[in-house]
């Protein structure tokens, strides 16, 4: 009797060199972009099967690889040979999962493997560390003190950093933002925090301080066309992330904060925002948070305010 032939193996495959490591990579990494995949989620999982490509041939000394002939156990070892010789964290770990699931997802969809390759992995408990606390109105002078306004990029910084401060931007949000994105008024502005396909975003306002850094960054700046980078390097290209982060890392390593970085300032501002505002929803909207969990940490009482509320039922 015939074996039946799954229906989703049925589907004709793609028209790849299947012998092809780099090909085959190419093309998931394709259909991850054309699922609308963020830019980030497609160059890691790239970068965590490049891994793999190495381990596979230098570590377990295999030909190829060759993705008819991987097995569930090379994925297995691959995983042990990050936890115990590389030492990853377990979210690290869990990244490299996530790569290889949605890799072994794809090769099986199309036909290029007979079976799913990761269904022994198992996700590894992540302990997470509480968020650092709020900067101190010190830390956040000392900070402010530290970029050098009669410097040539003086005020390009300062609007960088309040845009961290006082708007709690994802880095990569900030470096994508153009100059029609920023909308200014005598008393009140906004500014359009789009995605990584430009094709939607979010508005947070603009408040006094951050309004004037940008005021001044502008008027340094000089006339300019609305689609240019709002940030520039000195080569006049688009700000890297690379370059934001060595530019607020040292602006925290001279106000002596070098153990925090540019994702501690988005941090610092989500509780700040949430302690003024007290609105879990507002605090996800302005975040640009997807998933409401997330924000929820941010939620949780402090030891003061615990022991406030115990104070207060003292009769």
């Amino acid at each position: 009797m015939a074996e039946k032939t799954d229906p989703i193996l049925a589907k004709k495959k793609l028209p790849l060199n299947i012998d092809s490591w780099h090909e085959v990579t190419a093309a998931f990494e394709n259909d991850l972009y054309l699922k609308n995949q963020s830019d980030a989620t497609i160059t890691t999982y790239g970068a965590c099967l490049n891994v793999f490509n190495n381990f596979y041939l230098h570590n377990l000394k295999k030909p190829g690889p060759y993705v008819t002939r991987l097995q569930e156990k090379d994925l297995s070892s691959f995983i042990d040979y990050l936890r115990h010789e590389r030492q990853l964290t377990a979210a690290s770990i869990n990244r490299y999962i996530a790569a290889l699931r949605s890799f072994s997802k794809f090769l099986f969809i199309n036909g290029l493997h007979r079976k799913m390759l990761t269904s022994s992995l198992k996700t590894f408990r992540v302990h997470s560390d509480p968020n650092p606390p709020p900067l101190s109105k010190a830390e956040i002078r000392r900070l402010v003190s530290a970029i050098d306004l009669n410097g040539r990029n003086g005020y390009r910084n300062l609007a960088i950093l309040q845009l961290f401060l006082q708007c709690g931007l994802r880095v990569g949000e900030l470096v994508r933002l153009s100059l029609d994105d920023v909308i200014l008024y005598q008393t009140t502005g906004r500014v359009l925090v789009r995605d990584e396909q430009r094709r939607g975003g979010r508005e947070v306002p603009l408040n006094k301080t951050v309004r004037q850094a940008l005021l001044q960054y502008l008027d340094t700046r000089g006339p300019v066309a609305g689609h240019d980078p709002l940030f520039i390097s000195e080569r006049k290209n688009r700000m890297s992330v690379a370059a934001v982060q060595h530019m607020i890392k040292r602006c925290l390593s001279q106000a002596g904060r070098e153990d925090l970085s540019t994702h501690d300032l988005r941090h610092h501002f989500a509780a700040k925002f949430y302690a003024q505002s007290r609105k879990l929803g507002a605090t996800q909207q302005v975040l640009g948070h997807r998933d409401i969990n997330t924000t929820a940490r941010y939620a949780k009482a402090t030891d003061a305010e615990i022991e406030g509320a115990i104070d207060a039922l003292d009769h």
